[in-house]
Protein backbone atom coordinates (compact mmCIF):
# COMPACT_ATOMS: atom_id res chain seq x y z
CA UNK A 1 0.00 0.00 0.00
CA UNK A 2 1.66 3.39 -1.01
CA UNK A 3 1.81 6.58 0.93
CA UNK A 4 -0.94 9.00 0.16
CA UNK A 5 -0.53 13.00 0.70
CA UNK A 6 -2.58 15.79 0.22
CA UNK A 7 -0.08 19.25 -0.29
CA UNK A 8 -1.87 22.42 0.76
CA UNK A 9 -1.57 23.93 -2.55
CA UNK A 10 -3.80 20.75 -4.50
CA UNK A 11 -6.79 20.95 -5.92
CA UNK A 12 -10.28 19.33 -5.19
CA UNK A 13 -9.89 16.96 -7.97
CA UNK A 14 -6.37 15.85 -5.96
CA UNK A 15 -8.17 15.12 -3.22
CA UNK A 16 -11.25 13.22 -4.20
CA UNK A 17 -8.83 10.51 -6.93
CA UNK A 18 -6.12 10.02 -3.57
CA UNK A 19 -9.49 10.03 -1.42
CA UNK A 20 -10.79 7.03 -4.21
CA UNK A 21 -7.32 5.17 -4.09
CA UNK A 22 -7.38 3.94 -0.59
CA UNK A 23 -10.17 1.69 -1.79
CA UNK A 24 -7.72 0.09 -3.30
CA UNK A 25 -5.16 0.14 -0.78
CA UNK A 26 -7.61 -1.04 2.05
CA UNK A 27 -9.90 -3.69 -0.05
CA UNK A 28 -13.05 -4.54 -0.36
CA UNK A 29 -15.25 -4.17 3.26
CA UNK A 30 -16.90 -6.96 2.78
CA UNK A 31 -13.94 -8.77 3.03
CA UNK A 32 -14.01 -8.27 6.53
CA UNK A 33 -17.78 -8.32 7.71
CA UNK A 34 -18.10 -11.82 5.92
CA UNK A 35 -14.19 -13.22 7.60
CA UNK A 36 -14.94 -15.48 10.00
CA UNK A 37 -12.48 -16.52 13.17
CA UNK A 38 -10.95 -14.07 15.34
CA UNK A 39 -12.59 -10.71 13.71
CA UNK A 40 -16.24 -12.79 12.39
CA UNK A 41 -17.66 -9.53 14.06
CA UNK A 42 -16.12 -6.81 13.04
CA UNK A 43 -18.04 -4.32 10.31
CA UNK A 44 -14.87 -2.23 9.66
CA UNK A 45 -11.27 -2.26 9.37
CA UNK A 46 -10.73 -0.77 12.80
CA UNK A 47 -13.02 -3.09 14.72
CA UNK A 48 -11.08 -5.69 12.84
CA UNK A 49 -7.74 -4.92 14.14
CA UNK A 50 -9.14 -4.09 17.96
CA UNK A 51 -10.18 -7.59 17.56
CA UNK A 52 -6.52 -9.15 16.19
CA UNK A 53 -4.70 -7.14 18.47
CA UNK A 54 -4.54 -9.50 21.56
CA UNK A 55 -3.74 -12.30 19.88
CA UNK A 56 -1.03 -10.79 18.01
CA UNK A 57 0.35 -9.69 21.65
CA UNK A 58 0.10 -13.56 22.79
CA UNK A 59 1.71 -14.34 19.92
CA UNK A 60 4.65 -12.83 20.53
CA UNK A 61 4.83 -13.96 23.84
CA UNK A 62 4.66 -17.71 25.40
CA UNK A 63 1.30 -18.07 26.11
CA UNK A 64 -0.62 -18.02 22.70
CA UNK A 65 -3.29 -20.53 22.34
CA UNK A 66 -4.00 -21.53 18.93
CA UNK A 67 -7.77 -22.80 19.12
CA UNK A 68 -8.34 -25.12 16.00
CA UNK A 69 -5.66 -27.66 17.37
CA UNK A 70 -3.37 -27.50 14.37
CA UNK A 71 -1.10 -25.29 12.64
CA UNK A 72 -0.66 -25.42 9.25
CA UNK A 73 2.48 -24.43 7.24
CA UNK A 74 2.97 -24.00 3.64
CA UNK A 75 6.30 -24.23 2.98
CA UNK A 76 8.12 -22.79 0.40
CA UNK A 77 6.12 -23.19 -2.38
CA UNK A 78 2.28 -22.01 -2.40
CA UNK A 79 0.72 -24.84 -3.74
CA UNK A 80 -2.20 -27.20 -2.62
CA UNK A 81 0.20 -29.37 -0.49
CA UNK A 82 0.64 -28.32 3.58
CA UNK A 83 2.35 -29.81 6.36
CA UNK A 84 -0.31 -29.99 9.19
CA UNK A 85 1.12 -30.05 12.97
CA UNK A 86 -1.60 -31.18 15.00
CA UNK A 87 -2.17 -32.45 18.90
CA UNK A 88 -4.87 -34.92 19.93
CA UNK A 89 -7.01 -33.62 22.09
CA UNK A 90 -5.17 -33.18 25.65
CA UNK A 91 -6.91 -34.46 29.04
CA UNK A 92 -4.11 -32.43 31.46
CA UNK A 93 -1.66 -30.03 30.37
CA UNK A 94 1.35 -31.15 28.04
CA UNK A 95 4.41 -29.77 27.70
CA UNK A 96 6.88 -30.85 24.44
CA UNK A 97 10.67 -29.04 24.79
CA UNK A 98 12.28 -28.62 21.87
CA UNK A 99 16.32 -29.16 21.90
CA UNK A 100 18.19 -26.46 21.75
CA UNK A 101 20.21 -28.14 18.82
CA UNK A 102 19.64 -28.22 15.31
CA UNK A 103 18.05 -31.69 13.89
CA UNK A 104 15.19 -32.99 12.31
CA UNK A 105 12.13 -34.54 14.02
CA UNK A 106 11.72 -38.12 14.10
CA UNK A 107 8.11 -39.47 13.64
CA UNK A 108 6.58 -42.74 15.17
CA UNK A 109 6.49 -44.61 11.61
CA UNK A 110 8.68 -42.90 9.80
CA UNK A 111 11.75 -45.32 8.53
CA UNK A 112 15.12 -42.88 9.86
CA UNK A 113 18.26 -43.01 10.92
CA UNK A 114 19.39 -42.11 14.86
CA UNK A 115 22.83 -40.98 15.36
CA UNK A 116 24.47 -40.80 18.62
CA UNK A 117 21.32 -41.80 20.98
CA UNK A 118 20.96 -43.35 24.40
CA UNK A 119 18.55 -45.95 24.84
CA UNK A 120 17.65 -46.51 28.25
CA UNK A 121 15.99 -50.07 28.81
CA UNK A 122 14.55 -50.33 25.22
CA UNK A 123 12.60 -53.67 23.71
CA UNK A 124 13.58 -54.63 20.34
CA UNK A 125 11.99 -56.68 18.47
CA UNK A 126 13.35 -58.09 15.29
CA UNK A 127 16.37 -55.94 15.35
CA UNK A 128 18.66 -55.65 12.48
CA UNK A 129 22.56 -54.84 13.57
CA UNK A 130 24.65 -54.36 10.19
CA UNK A 131 27.61 -53.09 10.88
CA UNK A 132 28.02 -54.41 14.89
CA UNK A 133 27.63 -53.70 18.48
CA UNK A 134 30.03 -52.42 21.27
CA UNK A 135 29.70 -50.92 24.80
CA UNK A 136 30.37 -52.30 28.00
CA UNK A 137 27.60 -54.79 27.50
CA UNK A 138 29.51 -56.67 24.67
CA UNK A 139 32.52 -58.88 26.13
CA UNK A 140 35.46 -60.20 24.07
CA UNK A 141 36.52 -62.69 26.36
CA UNK A 142 38.70 -66.31 24.96
CA UNK A 143 38.41 -67.91 28.41
CA UNK A 144 34.79 -66.19 28.99
CA UNK A 145 35.81 -64.83 32.93
CA UNK A 146 33.55 -63.16 33.88
CA UNK A 147 30.55 -65.74 33.42
CA UNK A 148 27.94 -63.52 32.88
CA UNK A 149 24.29 -63.60 32.37
CA UNK A 150 23.82 -60.18 31.05
CA UNK A 151 26.34 -59.18 28.34
CA UNK A 152 26.76 -60.84 25.57
CA UNK A 153 30.07 -62.29 23.86
CA UNK A 154 31.87 -61.67 20.39
CA UNK A 155 31.87 -64.12 18.13
CA UNK A 156 35.49 -64.70 17.90
CA UNK A 157 35.70 -64.92 21.67
CA UNK A 158 33.54 -68.22 21.39
CA UNK A 159 35.00 -69.63 18.52
CA UNK A 160 38.34 -69.50 20.96
CA UNK A 161 36.48 -70.65 23.73
CA UNK A 162 34.97 -73.70 22.17
CA UNK A 163 38.74 -74.47 20.55
CA UNK A 164 40.32 -74.07 23.79
CA UNK A 165 37.48 -76.56 25.59
CA UNK A 166 37.59 -79.26 22.61
CA UNK A 167 41.44 -79.30 22.69
CA UNK A 168 42.18 -80.45 26.12
CA UNK A 169 38.63 -82.55 26.58
CA UNK A 170 39.42 -86.28 26.86
CA UNK A 171 37.36 -89.29 25.92
CA UNK A 172 37.89 -91.78 28.54
CA UNK A 173 37.17 -95.39 27.79
CA UNK A 174 36.48 -98.13 30.25
CA UNK A 175 37.38 -101.97 28.55
CA UNK A 176 36.59 -104.64 30.46
CA UNK A 177 39.82 -105.97 30.58
CA UNK A 178 42.82 -104.16 30.52
CA UNK A 179 43.61 -100.60 32.09
CA UNK A 180 41.14 -97.42 31.38
CA UNK A 181 42.50 -95.50 28.65
CA UNK A 182 42.32 -91.66 28.33
CA UNK A 183 42.33 -90.51 24.77
CA UNK A 184 43.13 -86.24 24.24
CA UNK A 185 40.23 -84.99 21.48
CA UNK A 186 43.08 -82.61 19.90
CA UNK A 187 45.98 -84.53 19.13
CA UNK A 188 45.00 -88.47 19.24
CA UNK A 189 43.15 -91.18 17.53
CA UNK A 190 40.75 -93.69 18.61
CA UNK A 191 41.10 -96.65 16.64
CA UNK A 192 38.96 -99.52 16.39
CA UNK A 193 41.25 -102.77 16.03
CA UNK A 194 39.74 -106.10 15.23
CA UNK A 195 40.20 -109.79 16.61
CA UNK A 196 40.75 -113.46 15.54
CA UNK A 197 37.73 -113.65 13.76
CA UNK A 198 36.79 -109.88 13.87
CA UNK A 199 37.53 -107.22 11.47
CA UNK A 200 36.17 -103.94 11.72
CA UNK A 201 35.36 -100.80 8.90
CA UNK A 202 34.51 -97.55 8.63
CA UNK A 203 31.93 -95.53 6.53
CA UNK A 204 30.98 -92.08 7.23
CA UNK A 205 29.87 -91.79 10.85
CA UNK A 206 29.27 -95.80 11.10
CA UNK A 207 31.87 -98.22 12.58
CA UNK A 208 30.79 -102.05 11.61
CA UNK A 209 32.31 -104.89 12.86
CA UNK A 210 32.16 -108.17 10.71
CA UNK A 211 32.48 -111.39 12.75
CA UNK A 212 33.69 -114.51 10.26
CA UNK A 213 33.82 -118.51 11.36
CA UNK A 214 32.56 -118.67 14.06
CA UNK A 215 29.48 -120.14 16.05
CA UNK A 216 26.46 -118.73 15.49
CA UNK A 217 23.30 -118.99 17.92
CA UNK A 218 20.61 -119.85 15.43
CA UNK A 219 22.75 -119.76 12.65
CA UNK A 220 22.45 -123.13 10.09
CA UNK A 221 26.64 -124.07 10.15
CA UNK A 222 28.47 -127.47 9.82
CA UNK A 223 30.68 -127.91 13.01
CA UNK A 224 34.11 -129.70 11.95
CA UNK A 225 36.84 -131.17 14.68
CA UNK A 226 34.66 -130.13 16.90
CA UNK A 227 34.58 -131.86 20.32
CA UNK A 228 31.38 -131.69 22.91
CA UNK A 229 32.13 -132.05 26.67
CA UNK A 230 28.60 -133.30 28.48
CA UNK A 231 26.32 -131.46 26.01
CA UNK A 232 22.59 -132.09 26.32
CA UNK A 233 21.31 -132.46 23.02
CA UNK A 234 16.95 -132.84 22.70
CA UNK A 235 16.90 -134.19 19.26
CA UNK A 236 18.87 -133.95 16.25
CA UNK A 237 19.26 -136.08 12.96
CA UNK A 238 22.45 -137.13 11.67
CA UNK A 239 23.59 -137.80 8.17
CA UNK A 240 26.91 -138.96 8.83
CA UNK A 241 28.80 -138.08 12.22
CA UNK A 242 31.36 -139.81 14.57
CA UNK A 243 31.05 -139.32 18.24
CA UNK A 244 34.20 -140.79 20.43
CA UNK A 245 34.26 -143.89 18.12
CA UNK A 246 30.20 -143.67 17.21
CA UNK A 247 29.64 -143.39 13.22
CA UNK A 248 26.00 -142.58 12.27
CA UNK A 249 24.62 -142.53 9.09
CA UNK A 250 22.89 -143.83 6.07
CA UNK A 251 24.97 -147.46 6.58
CA UNK A 252 24.18 -147.44 10.17
CA UNK A 253 25.33 -147.35 13.12
CA UNK A 254 29.13 -148.10 13.13
CA UNK A 255 30.91 -148.47 16.22
CA UNK A 256 34.61 -148.86 16.12
CA UNK A 257 35.30 -150.85 19.66
CA UNK A 258 38.18 -150.07 22.22
CA UNK A 259 40.72 -150.56 19.24
CA UNK A 260 41.13 -147.53 16.41
CA UNK A 261 41.79 -149.78 13.53
CA UNK A 262 39.85 -151.57 10.27
CA UNK A 263 37.46 -153.25 11.85
CA UNK A 264 34.06 -152.23 13.38
CA UNK A 265 30.71 -153.28 14.45
CA UNK A 266 28.06 -151.94 12.60
CA UNK A 267 23.99 -152.07 13.49
CA UNK A 268 21.59 -151.76 10.34
CA UNK A 269 18.18 -151.82 10.19
CA UNK A 270 16.37 -152.85 7.22
CA UNK A 271 14.13 -150.27 5.22
CA UNK A 272 11.00 -149.89 6.74
CA UNK A 273 7.93 -150.52 5.49
CA UNK A 274 6.15 -149.00 9.12
CA UNK A 275 7.29 -147.42 12.47
CA UNK A 276 8.84 -150.34 14.38
CA UNK A 277 10.13 -149.73 17.84
CA UNK A 278 13.16 -151.87 19.28
CA UNK A 279 13.26 -151.96 23.39
CA UNK A 280 16.23 -152.49 25.03
CA UNK A 281 15.23 -154.24 28.65
CA UNK A 282 17.00 -152.90 31.22
CA UNK A 283 19.80 -155.40 32.45
CA UNK A 284 22.62 -156.47 31.42
CA UNK A 285 23.07 -158.61 28.39
CA UNK A 286 24.30 -160.09 25.61
CA UNK A 287 22.52 -160.16 22.20
CA UNK A 288 21.73 -162.98 20.15
CA UNK A 289 22.60 -163.56 16.71
CA UNK A 290 22.79 -165.72 14.28
CA UNK A 291 26.51 -166.03 14.14
CA UNK A 292 26.11 -167.30 17.20
CA UNK A 293 22.94 -169.27 16.94
CA UNK A 294 22.91 -170.33 13.21
CA UNK A 295 19.37 -172.64 13.63
CA UNK A 296 16.02 -171.33 14.59
CA UNK A 297 16.30 -174.55 17.22
CA UNK A 298 19.43 -173.44 18.79
CA UNK A 299 17.68 -169.75 19.05
CA UNK A 300 15.08 -171.85 21.53
CA UNK A 301 16.90 -173.88 22.79
CA UNK A 302 18.98 -170.41 24.05
CA UNK A 303 15.84 -168.74 25.09
CA UNK A 304 14.61 -171.96 27.15
CA UNK A 305 18.28 -172.02 28.78
CA UNK A 306 18.59 -168.55 29.75
CA UNK A 307 14.74 -168.85 31.59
Amino acid sequence: MADRNIAAGDTLNKLRFEFNGTAEDIGDITGITGASGIIASATDVVEAIVLLNPDLTTISTDNHIFSGGSILFEGDTDDSFETTLAVTDPTADRTITLPNATGTIMTLDATQTMTNKTLTSPTITSGVFNTGVSGTAVLDEDNMASDSATKAATQQSIKAYVDTTLQNEDLDIAPDSGSAQSILMSSETLTFSGGSNIGSSATSNTVTFAISDVVQLTASQTLTNKTFTSPTIDSFALSTSTISGLNIGANGIIIEGATDDAHETTLNAQDPTQDNVITIPDSTMTPITTATHATEANHIVRCIALG
